[in-house]
């Protein structure tokens, strides 16, 4: 059945039809809060999900102050896990060196166009002017910078937009011929590279071969703004990063669907360096901005030492289950910390060690010092705050002269000081 939205606009004086190509459905997707001109408002994504977790005839509602200003039905047909993030892309006036608080921001929208491994369609909407939205990042834009690629006797020949070539040496391990696939943009980050109160977009998009990654192709992105005002994309810092050769039991930079939502990873790539950061994506929008606003705080500190050239990042999906989300940030260059991170998946609050374990029991470090096999570590000052669970084990992690030092114990054996006996129970 066809319809259409038709929604009367009372701040801007008008009304508004916006026509989907279906029946209009009540499904919030996701929200966030954006910066406008007048004050803080709020952008909610509506639509119709698919049972198979696909989402279509969509629409965009700006709101200030619960009430609706403006609406918008984005360029992109559909997607699985949307999410909505404010950015700040556009050119700031030429007197301002510096980005206020109040200065507009505009909506990054992202739709996976399959599972976490699949790329994603992006766009960047500017309701800077109600009655005139613009899209800053179009469908061509989401499309990436490749325009063909070859893998020809273990080289990779790629060809970007601009006509620029570029050739790369495959590493030992990789197919050494064949066909390449390569489709949109994988990931796109939103970050003010030079401090000047304008985010850049750091693209990712991924050549592969029969599933197989074989290399990831970086760009920096800024909108420019010339002297008629005509706003541009310019790209550069052009990156052409070859894959390592890893076990198919390697699951460092997956992400991961389970009960509660999906894992999406996010990368970068840049000349000397590369970062892959965790999203959530969820069909509960309020646990889906409480998880990832918690992941980015967990985040910054490890991809601002990427963004200043100091180290790369990396994650780990631990657990993810009913019971327990545990992620893994790893960071270095040489060597490497770790740092967990642990949600209960259906609140989104973190959990500590001291809600699994009774840490006030006076037999538990006596215990944990005896059951340990790496002699590097001791527990008589106390339990450390670092800590995963895997596979019916408990694994303390302690940093010790600069290296992360970990011990594992059955969690049979501390059946005495688990709070709750569900921590035995296999996932």
């Amino acid at each position: 059945m066809k319809n259409s939205w038709k929604i009367k606009l009372a701040a801007a004086g008008c009304s508004m039809l916006l026509c989907t190509g279906a029946a209009a459905s009540e499904t919030l997707l996701a929200s966030t809060t954006l910066q406008q001109e007048q004050g803080k408002a709020t952008v909610e994504l509506w639509g119709e999900r698919l049972p198979g977790g696909y989402t279509e005839q969509l629409l965009l509602l700006l709101k200030e102050e619960g009430k609706l200003v403006t609406a918008y039905a984005p360029s992109v047909k559909g997607g699985y896990n949307p999410v909505l993030q404010a950015v700040q892309v556009k050119p700031l006036p030429e007197q301002a060196e510096r980005r206020s608080e109040a200065a507009p921001q505009q909506l990054l929208l992202s739709l996976g166009q399959g599972d976490w491994e699949a790329g994603s369609e992006y766009r960047i909407i500017d309701f800077t002017n109600p009655k005139q939205i613009a899209e800053l990042f179009s469908a061509a834009d989401s499309m990436g910078i490749v325009t063909n690629a070859y893998n020809k006797e273990g080289a990779l020949e790629i060809i970007l937009q601009d006509g620029q070539k570029n050739s790369a040496p495959l590493p030992e391990g990789l197919p050494k011929s064949g066909k390449m696939e390569f489709g949109g943009l994988f990931s796109l980050t939103a970050y003010d590279v030079d401090g000047d109160g304008q985010q850049e977009l750091l693209t990712s998009q991924q050549l592969t071969q029969r599933r197989q990654l074989l290399a990831d192709v970086g760009a920096v992105w800024r909108l420019q703004r010339d002297a008629a005002k005509n706003e541009k994309w310019q790209r550069s810092a052009f990156t052409v990063m070859t894959a390592t050769p890893v076990d198919k039991s390697n699951t460092i930079n997956d992400g991961c669907d389970f009960d509660a939502g999906s894992i999406l990873p996010r990368k970068m790539v840049v000349p000397g360096g590369e970062a892959t950061y965790p999203a959530f994506a969820s069909k509960n929008v309020q646990l889906q901005n409480k998880i990832n606003a918690y992941l980015e705080k967990e985040c910054a500190e490890y991809l601002q030492l990427f963004y200043r050239g100091q180290a790369d990042m990396a994650f780990k999906v631990l657990r993810a289950d009913k019971q327990l989300l545990s992620l893994q940030l790893i960071s270095g260059k040489n060597s490497f910390i770790h740092h967990q991170l642990h949600l209960d998946p259906a609140t989104g609050e973190p959990v500590k060690l001291e809600q699994i374990l009774n840490l006030s029991d006076p037999d538990l470090r006596p215990l944990l010092n005896l059951l340990c096999t790496n002699k590097s570590m001791d527990f008589t000052e106390g339990v450390p705050s670092e800590w995963y669970i895997e596979g019916g084990n408990l694994f303390l992690v302690q940093r010790i002269c600069g290296n992360d030092e970990v011990a594992g114990f059955a969690l049979g054996n501390l059946h005495k000081f688990l709070l709750d006996k569900k921590w035995l129970q296999q996932n």
